[in-house]
């Protein structure tokens, strides 16, 4: 018979609490769920900012054996279109060009939700400024929103409420909407990889791909290689739930190639989804101590 029990990580380097956009987690959850499982170290890397820090610094203290990295998933502008990058172990005290970096994906997610909403005005949809906060107060803390602004939503919640406000007859129809309404607006682009990765690694933070399947396209070496060097990469995440354990093996063995480092995530997003994913990535232990290695 299958062993029933989850074999978990000692490590969880791809987590998301409610000050993403798009995610719901309270952050302890994450640390509590450590203690329970032996997970010894994890980095939360919500998208495109850092602003669980201040929470965070008064949760580490009450849970000294769990290493924490503090990190980001930003997504930046590169010649493959957007490229999710998870950054490692940034500074307590950040250098200015950081700082900017982290203001400019601050003003850039304001921007992208004006631009949401004034597409869909142009379509003829009652979905103002007013409606899009009303909406991100639904299921974000406020602290989040007194930080961030009138950002963009997530999209499954977005889905939802444009059906129930009779925007869309069903789901299905959400992606034919955001064509149309792409048509109707331009939406701003991500930073660009090159000022983001240099003022990250000016810091002294590290630099990995996140979810590579999609990006790499299945295993392209010459994709692989043009990535690395545009990315300023020092590691991939080789472990994810939609890399197929296949390519996992073969990620892992171009990071011993490249002198990369190897981390594993869950991209966890919900309190609902912790006892399922967190510490479940399939990477191998061993790849955390090469990681840390490399941060320290």
């Amino acid at each position: 018979m299958t062993d029933p029990t989850p074999s978990y990580a000692k490590y969880d380097l791809h987590l998301h609490t409610y000050w993403s956009y798009d995610a719901t987690t309270q952050p302890e959850s994450y640390f509590k769920h450590a203690r329970k499982h032996g997970i010894r170290c994890i980095a939360i890397t919500d998208h495109h900012i850092i602003d669980s820090e201040k929470e965070v610094a008064a949760i580490t203290p009450k849970y000294p054996e769990i290493r924490f990295i503090p990190a980001a998933e930003l997504s930046v502008d590169t010649s493959f279109g957007a490229i999710d990058l998870l950054c490692y172990g940034f500074p307590k005290e950040r250098p200015p060009e950081l700082t900017k970096v982290f203001n400019r994906y601050h003003e850039w997610q304001r921007a992208i939700g004006a631009a949401f909403s004034e597409g869909m005005l142009a379509l003829g949809h009652d979905f103002t400024d007013a409606h899009r906060l009303e909406l991100l107060q639904s299921y974000r803390p406020a602290q989040t929103i007194d930080l961030q602004g009138n950002t963009h939503v997530k999209g499954a919640f977005i889905c939802d409420y444009f059906v129930k406000r009779g925007f869309i007859a069903k789901a299905g129809d959400h992606p034919d909407l955001i064509n149309r309404l792409q048509e109707k607006v331009s939406f701003p682009p991500y930073p660009d990889v090159e000022s983001v990765t240099a003022a990250v690694k000016a810091s002294g933070a590290l630099i990995a791909i996140a979810h590579p399947f999609f990006y790499f396209n299945g295993h392209d070496i010459k994709v692989m290689d043009t990535l690395r060097e545009e990315c300023s990469l020092d590691g991939i995440e080789c472990a994810h739930k939609i890399v197929p354990p296949k390519y996992t093996t073969l990620y892992r063995d171009y990071c011993l190639q490249h002198n990369l480092f190897s981390v594993g995530g869950s991209d966890c997003h919900s309190d609902n989804d912790i006892n399922d994913s967190v510490g479940l990535h399939n990477g191998k232990d061993e790849w955390l101590d090469e990681f840390l290695a490399r941060l320290n």
